[in-house]
């Protein structure tokens, strides 16, 4: 027979295990920190050219996170319904944050199907395990979760598919998950809502979301990434292509939004300080700096440095 601690470790293996996000190279996931929110763009627990691993924290609703594709609208949809062009819309922070107020009012009943499973599991089971043995505890888990479950999969599934009604595959996925574990059921309050902001740009959500830290450095990096491409053009005089009126729209969008919040953009494109005396050249993209030999940049693949003032 397993040993009740052992029993118990790898329970609580799995349901850490619940609270890893796997994120694409073209999305940023934004989650909670401390009282506030962050962005993750690279890094994490494991990386790969095919995306990274993230953590989050293990309890419901601080839990929650957002996935949000960084990509330049290329039809009218959300123009269509807000009656703006695409960039705009996507960078419309009132509409993100209605339709983050929205989400989260609709998702309310998940709430308490979410935490009466955590209490269940952490708080209950424990409890009687203790006072009654093993036999009874099983018998209160597996009643009160097929309860708690298959309540929570109702719910999903009706409001997800109101809310999301054209992701059929992953309201699936997730009552599904749900249904078939407690630890994931667990998750659904948040899980489903980590769609609620597709469609926006992620510096917009980065400025809707309450104390989110670090946007400037994130909108900087943003911007000089769309004002220096990493193949620059052949010439003054070539035609501007549509990628490069996106590009434009976007970065224009970044500079309104930056002054809505007293930050002036120009900034941005100021040379550095050299950090070393034999760095005579910058990278105007990544900011990486070079000694007079270096020719590209290695970082970003950018073929064109500019000089450091002396």
């Amino acid at each position: 027979m397993i040993p009740v601690p052992m029993l118990l470790g790898c329970l609580l293996l799995l349901y850490l295990s619940e609270f890893l996000v796997w994120v694409r190279p073209d999305a940023w996931l934004f989650r909670r920190r401390g009282r506030g929110w962050e962005a993750l763009t690279q890094g994490g627990l494991l990386s790969s050219s095919r995306g990274s691993l993230h953590w989050v924290y293990p309890m419901p609703q601080l839990g929650r996170a957002y996935l949000v594709r960084l990509s330049i609208p290329a039809a009218p949809s959300m123009g269509s319904i807000t009656g703006r062009p695409p960039v705009d819309a996507s960078f419309s922070v009132p509409d993100i944050e209605r339709r983050l107020q929205s989400v989260e009012s609709a998702l309310q009943p998940l709430r308490w199907t979410s935490w009466g499973l955590w209490v269940l599991l952490w708080l209950v089971c424990p409890l009687l395990l203790q006072w009654l043995g093993l036999q009874p505890m099983l018998g209160a888990l597996i009643s009160g979760a097929l309860i708690l479950m298959t309540t929570n999969a109702w719910i999903l599934a009706r409001i997800h598919g109101r809310l999301f009604f054209e992701s059929g595959d992953e309201r699936l996925r997730l009552v599904l998950s749900a249904c078939l574990s407690p630890l994931a059921a667990i998750r659904s309050w948040d899980l489903s809502q980590k769609q609620a902001l597709e469609g926006f740009h992620p510096l917009a959500v980065a400025a809707a979301l309450p104390n989110f830290r670090g946007w400037e450095d994130l909108a900087a990096a943003e911007w000089r990434r769309s004002r220096y491409p990493v193949i620059p053009p052949l010439s003054v005089g070539s035609p501007i292509t549509a990628d490069e009126s996106s590009s434009a729209e976007v970065r224009g969008a970044i500079e309104t939004l930056a002054r809505q919040r007293g930050i002036e953009p120009a900034s941005w494109d100021t040379p550095p300080k050299a950090a070393d005396p034999t760095n005579t050249q910058y990278c105007p993209r990544c900011r990486a700096q070079f000694t007079g030999q270096a020719r590209a940049c290695h970082d970003c693949r950018r073929t064109a440095l500019s000089p450091i003032p002396q």
